[in-house]
């Protein structure tokens, strides 16, 4: 009985013993405000070390008002050594450097002593560390794209064990918990981002705002906005030096939080530097000319060709020997896209491919029908990854553990189906609908193209291509304010399935808003997070007593926004009348307006009081100016006249008596408003009885017209026609050289932008005087419509003028309408036009 005792008071205290060794060691990092511990760094410390010992002193400071010292190995220590980085102690315990695998870090407890440590380049460069950069600071932090991995585990620590989370780069954008004894404990980790290549923003820091906030710069809310996210950066306005860089620096400390970088895989289209260097010498940039050699370039087009031609053999050698010289040296001449162990091979942004014998033969032999009818398909994916896998073969010879990366994009956006791609070529799938869930036809074809390519993930490595530019791109475009394209429950999804199919990491063409951003900076670090957890954390924690009403706002606009019953059918992008009559309705901005009051009246403390104030700036009054647009543009008048009948001019608008022809009355408008065009644009139109004539006038220096050997997208005049306002209608496109492009939308239940071929239209382009260019235009009424138009019935067009950043000086394309409150393809207000 005595031994039986004896054993049962062993095993409960072998039990407790047990029960004691598995709890984590709790430790004290500061007492009363006070530090309790010690940042020890190894005397020699990489650079990714230092910055994290910095990030986590600082931090350490804002939880608790203490001031902890940061001293190097082998230095007096008081109180509970916190070890940041590799070191003599973090080796004795198998902690090296070396063997954390790629981006891996470790958080280790111990009775006594904490270790962050992890997978850092061999950097020792000194760090200069400030929460308000100089420039000569933020020149000293660690290369994002560069093994950071003891930073991720300082990062990781501060969220896990002290709570503390980074919404936006503004500088009351983090929510500290504050406490000024912090005891600390916790598991062992050891981990690493899920997603290999993380790259939320591929603007420079200082620009990250462009995306997340959707007050287009140019706006007073815009600069309301930056004086209140950034108070101490904006006092260093008057040196503009000093700005840029505390900017920048403000938001890359944000970008090192939320572990943005990686494993770096560019992917872009990679040859338009070629026209530099083999097409014609550039005057602005000569010395970059080898040599001509345009049999590389696509065949059968006037002026400058769209594309290369892709059955090549000089211009295979030429794009391996860029690609060998890259890994040998690092050489990137301009237009490649490289880095690291990938160089990037991917044509121009359209499909106007080669027309030489060869190129034509073998796009007709391999033609997909995979996908057709969407903007994703695989019409010419074998053509042209046959190109990728000439120069893949050849860089194989020489180094065979180098990547040859491409997109699956447009196109050619379906993997190939009558061979394999070689062994040592990378995919980076452009998932072109991305954001646009609501747009059934494309989204799921897109999901069907990915589905295909997620059976290779096990052969190479697999990437994505992320649109979040939209739909705030296509409203800068058309001059409008877009309805908001929240889909945070919708990345949920995706990144679940990313993960699933094994894709390594994404590239994001745009970025934000605000909740899109954090929810997807989460999920690339770990997408089996929660998203309804994830919201609840942002609105909750960010916007404290105001976040009820505009958590309500954000699921009522993203339900609205994501919604298929929304749209017309086939959908894709927002246009002006889908944005604020189908989706911003007056019944919805009426609720919007009450749940921002609501907010507003909630939020009396700050910070709070300063983030509604942010939202306020940065998304509530954009919609209000949208909707308000939208409204005064339903009730604007649209153009109604008559075009009189001119004598047989026989098709031919050189014999037309345009004395006789009418004016387009009303001038022309920037797109998007009723503001006149910065140029005298001006029309005239008439008809005899076969043919409709127009003459089209604009003042521009001709010297700097730009050319495109597809017409589009630079220097054109366009005509938008139906049979009434609304799909079905065609789009007639000339360019400087008179080259016609004619496309149909919708005819038939059909497509978008579908090749009419058999359109007759002749056009004159006279360019002869150096400040006017005149464009001619004979259309049979035949192919105005579908039906044809016929005299005394009414056609219904618009005329836009596309200009390209030459001729305009801005910087990017410039868009006029004859019709005020369009752009291009605006059918709802195309003008009345009667055939006397």
């Amino acid at each position: 009985m005595r031994l039986a005792l004896d054993l049962s008071l062993l095993v409960v205290l072998l039990l407790l013993v047990a029960v004691a060794q598995a709890a984590p060691p709790r430790l004290t990092l500061t007492r009363d405000g006070q530090a309790a511990c010690t940042i020890v760094l190894s005397s020699h410390p990489t650079r990714a070390a230092q910055f994290a010992a910095y990030e986590l002193q600082w931090h350490l400071h804002q939880i608790t008002g203490a001031d902890v010292p940061i001293v190097a190995e082998g230095e007096a220590v008081g109180g509970v050594p916190v070890y940041v980085g590799e070191s003599h102690f973090t080796r004795r315990l198998g902690l090296w450097n070396r063997k954390f695998g790629q981006q891996e870090y470790a958080i280790r407890f111990l009775p006594d002593a904490l270790i962050l440590a992890g997978k850092d380049d061999p950097d020792y460069g000194k760090v200069e560390y400030s929460q308000l950069p100089s420039p000569e600071a933020v020149g000293t932090w660690p290369d994002m794209w560069k093994p950071m991995g003891t930073m991720y585990a300082v990062y990781d620590f501060l969220e896990r064990c002290c709570n503390v989370r980074w919404f936006n780069p503004a500088e009351f954008g983090a929510d500290i918990p504050r406490s000024p004894t912090l005891v600390v404990s916790g598991s062992d980790v050891t981990r690493k981002p899920f997603f290999r290549y993380r790259y939320a923003c591929y603007l420079p820091s200082e620009q990250y705002d462009r995306f997340t906030v959707l007050q287009p710069r140019s706006e007073e809310e815009w600069k309301a906005y930056d004086a209140l996210a950034y108070p101490e950066v904006t006092k260093l306005a008057g040196d503009w030096w000093r700005w840029i860089h505390a900017k920048r620096g403000f938001v890359q400390l944000f970008r090192y939080r939320m572990r943005d970088g990686g494993e770096l895989t560019p992917g872009n289209h990679s040859l338009y530097g070629y026209y530099d260097r083999f097409w014609e010498p550039n005057p602005q940039n000569p010395e970059l000319f080898e040599g001509q050699h345009k049999d590389w370039f696509a065949q059968g087009y006037e002026g400058r060709p769209p594309q290369m031609c892709y059955t090549n053999r000089g211009l295979i050698e030429q794009v391996a020997k860029d690609a060998r010289e890259f890994f040998d040296t690092g050489k990137k001449y301009p237009g490649s896209q490289a880095a690291g162990d990938f160089f990037c091979v991917e044509p121009m942004d359209n499909a106007a491919f080669c027309k030489c014998d060869e190129c034509q033969q073998l796009i007709a032999a391999t033609r997909s029908d995979e996908g057709e009818g969407n903007f994703t398909c695989g019409r010419d994916g074998d053509y042209f990854f046959h190109f990728v896998n000439e120069v893949a073969r050849e860089v194989r010879k020489t180094h065979p553990d180098k990547w040859i990366v491409t997109l699956a994009y447009m196109t050619h956006a379906y993997p190939p189906r009558t061979f394999q791609l070689e062994p040592n070529v990378a995919v980076q799938y452009c998932f072109a609908c991305n954001r646009l869930p609501y747009a059934t036809q494309q989204y799921e074809n897109e999901l069907r193209a990915l589905a295909a390519w997620a059976k290779q993930a096990d052969e190479r490595p697999m990437y994505l291509w992320l649109y979040y530019t939209f739909p705030v791109e296509i409203a800068v475009n058309g001059n409008f304010h877009a309805f908001p394209g929240y889909f945070a429950h919708k990345i949920g999804e995706q990144m679940k399935l990313f993960a699933r199919y094994g894709f390594r990491g994404m590239f994001h063409c745009g970025y934000g808003q605000e909740v899109e951003a954090y929810i997807t900076y989460k999920l690339m670090d770990d997408p089996s997070l929660d998203v309804d957890a994830l919201l609840d954390e942002y609105f909750t924690r960010y916007y404290g007593p105001a976040a009820e009403p505009l958590k309500r706002m954000y699921l009522d606009i993203e339900a609205a926004y994501c919604d298929p019953a929304n749209y017309e059918q086939p959908a894709m992008h927002q246009n002006v009348d889908i944005a604020w009559g189908r989706l911003g309705t007056p019944e919805r901005m009426a609720r919007y307006q009450q749940w921002v009051e609501e907010a507003k009246r909630l939020a009396q403390t700050e910070p709070y009081r300063q983030r509604v104030a942010l939202f306020d700036l940065a998304t509530w009054q954009y919609m209000k100016a949208g909707a308000d647009q939208y409204h005064a543009r339903a009730t604007a008048p649209i153009p109604a006249m008559s075009a009189p009948a001119v004598t047989d001019s026989g098709g031919d608008p050189a014999r037309v008596a345009w004395d006789q022809a009418a004016e387009l009355p009303g001038g022309f408008h920037v797109r998007g408003g009723d503001k006149p065009s910065p140029r005298p644009l001006a029309g005239r139109i008439a008809h005899d009885n076969t043919h409709l004539y127009l003459e089209l006038t604009d003042p521009c220096d001709t010297s700097k017209l730009v050319v495109s050997a597809g017409v589009y997208p630079f220097d054109t005049w366009e005509l938008f026609v139906a049979a009434q306002r609304g799909r079905p209608y065609r789009q007639f496109a000339v360019g400087p050289t008179g080259t016609v492009a004619a496309t149909t939308n919708g005819e038939g239940g059909g497509g978008s932008n579908v090749e009419l071929l058999d359109h007759g239209i002749v056009a004159i382009s006279d360019t002869s005087v150096p400040d006017r260019w005149v464009v001619r235009l004979a259309i049979p009424l035949r192919s105005l419509h579908q039906d044809g138009a016929r005299v005394g019935e009414k056609v219904y067009l618009n005329v836009v003028r596309v200009s390209s950043p030459a001729v305009n000086g801005t910087g990017g394309l410039d868009i006029d309408a004859w019709v005020p409150y369009s752009t291009v393809h605006v059918p709802e207000r195309l003008a009345e036009v009667t055939l006397d």
